[in-house]
């Protein structure tokens, strides 16, 4: 199947003229802005320990086992993304890389008081991730030059939080990304790019390859490399939306047309409700023994149960995965992943624990050196939901359920303040341990009191 595109813009037609018309005006309607962390768990890193400025820095995933963050100094000595820490180390040595260990706990305060400081600067921002945040900047531009407000978000959060970042700002949430993408690479200096003519936006689609579209992931960039010899931005902004849903989907159509001005794609003001919810970790250690990966999953269930009733849900179903590690050439290879189906609907740690571990102890098979398990849970959603039959022993009433509910909101807001100050038994000692390893880990600066810098 062909798809048509559009006439080159060196040729216009009235087709054409009508086309960037609508973009124009489009653009006097909606206006977004795209705030990204620069090598953010780097950058957060960085922020107490000013003596790691120039310095290559990475910081590890889980178990200390591949990179996840680096600075620009370690990019320039060709240091990719997800490489395992093993096959490094011989750079590690030479150029004297500083290695970190994950600290969430650490980024994640960062990235509060990041997102503190953009809503100096909006009314509506959607916090699409960790690093990066929307903002909604409709209407400003009647009295205010966008550029020069967007280079106040930059400065304010540089400056106030002490964490590097670009802007970019557009019509649409697609364009806001390249212009941020662009930003980044330094095409303009400031580390700011706006895109406010037709002129601006084809100049930046012309820089961004097709892989760095958002929403355009391996997949069908290899397809449209291939098939039709798209190769950036701008190869894709040609294609005719109408043919492209035909032949592909509708997101696909829409993307097109954000990235041609139209858009399609509004701020979240608040976050969707999550599809599941799952906790899982290497372990520091091969296991083998049944009471102590019983232990380690009940901390588990613990875990995602809190994220649960944080975000205001009730779990159907919960699904326990067990696995060695598939990766080594040495250890027996088994990995096995089973559910149970809950007849009430629950956000109780000790309800989906009960549950969780009857699923542990049935997909268990002694002789194996387990290196990893994990916790989904699914089927979710924020009303309770009864699926029961005449065989189910009687439920406990409305009561008692709501006095476990208060017990179980006082048990969390006791452990936001400390870690584990309150755990069940069946967690054993992990619940005041890593699983993980992570020996390179640096303080809690700013959530622990034994952790704060001292000044002599």
């Amino acid at each position: 199947m062909s798809i048509i595109r559009y006439t080159d813009p060196d040729k216009a037609t009235p087709e054409d003229i009508s086309r960037l018309r609508a973009y124009e005006m489009n653009a006097s309607r909606r206006y977004f802005a795209l705030a990204d962390c620069n090598n953010f768990f780097v950058s957060c890193e960085r922020l107490f320990r000013p003596d790691l400025k120039n310095r290559p820095v990475i910081v590890l995933s889980n178990n200390d086992g591949c990179v996840i963050s680096r600075s620009n100094e370690s990019k320039k000595l060709g240091i990719p993304m997800g490489i395992p820490l093993f096959k490094i180390k011989h750079l590690v040595s030479r150029y004297g890389i500083a290695v970190f260990s994950s600290n969430f706990g650490l980024y994640l305060d960062i990235s509060n008081r990041v997102f503190s400081k953009l809503c100096e600067y909006a009314v509506n921002i959607e916090r699409y991730s960790i690093d990066e945040s929307f903002i909604d900047l409709t209407g400003l531009g009647k009295t205010l030059n966008i550029h020069d407000h967007c280079m106040d978000i930059r400065h304010a959060v540089t400056h106030d939080v002490g964490i590097p970042i670009c802007v970019g700002g557009a019509s649409t949430k697609t364009l806001a990304k390249i212009a941020n993408h662009c930003a980044k690479k330094g095409l303009l200096p400031g580390g700011v790019m706006t895109i406010d003519t037709d002129d601006e936006r084809l100049f930046a689609l012309k820089q961004t390859p097709l892989d760095d579209i958002w929403g355009i992931g391996r997949a069908l960039n290899e397809k449209f490399s291939r098939d039709y010899g798209i190769k950036t931005a701008y190869d894709l902004s040609l294609l005719d939306p109408e043919k492209v849903k035909k032949r592909f989907s509708v997101t696909v159509a829409n993307i097109i047309r954000e990235l041609n001005g139209i858009s399609c794609l509004t701020l979240e003001d608040e976050p969707r409700p999550k599809k599941q919810i799952m906790w899982s970790r290497t372990f520091g250690h091969h296991i083998v023994d049944l009471s102590e990966l019983r232990q380690i999953v009940a901390d588990f269930i613990a875990r995602a149960a809190e994220k649960l009733r944080e975000d205001g849900q009730y779990a159907g179903l919960i699904s326990i995965f067990i696995q060695t590690n598939l990766a080594s050439r040495f250890d027996r290879k088994y990995a096995k992943q089973a559910n149970a189906r809950l007849s009430i609907k629950t956000c109780d740690t000790t309800e989906l624990m009960n549950a969780g571990i009857r699923v542990l102890e049935r997909i268990f098979v002694p002789g194996y050196l387990y290196y990893k398990a994990g916790v989904i849970l699914e089927d979710l959603s924020p009303v309770r939901e009864s699926q029961s039959d005449m065989f189910d022993t009687p439920c406990e009433s409305e009561e008692l359920r709501q006095k476990r509910e208060k017990l179980q909101s006082a048990v969390d807001i006791l452990n936001r303040k400390k870690r584990n100050s309150v755990f069940l038994a069946a967690q054993g000692i992990y619940a005041h341990s890593q699983v993980s390893k992570q020996e390179r880990r640096s303080p809690s600066y700013t959530t622990s009191w034994e952790d704060l810098p001292k000044v002599k």
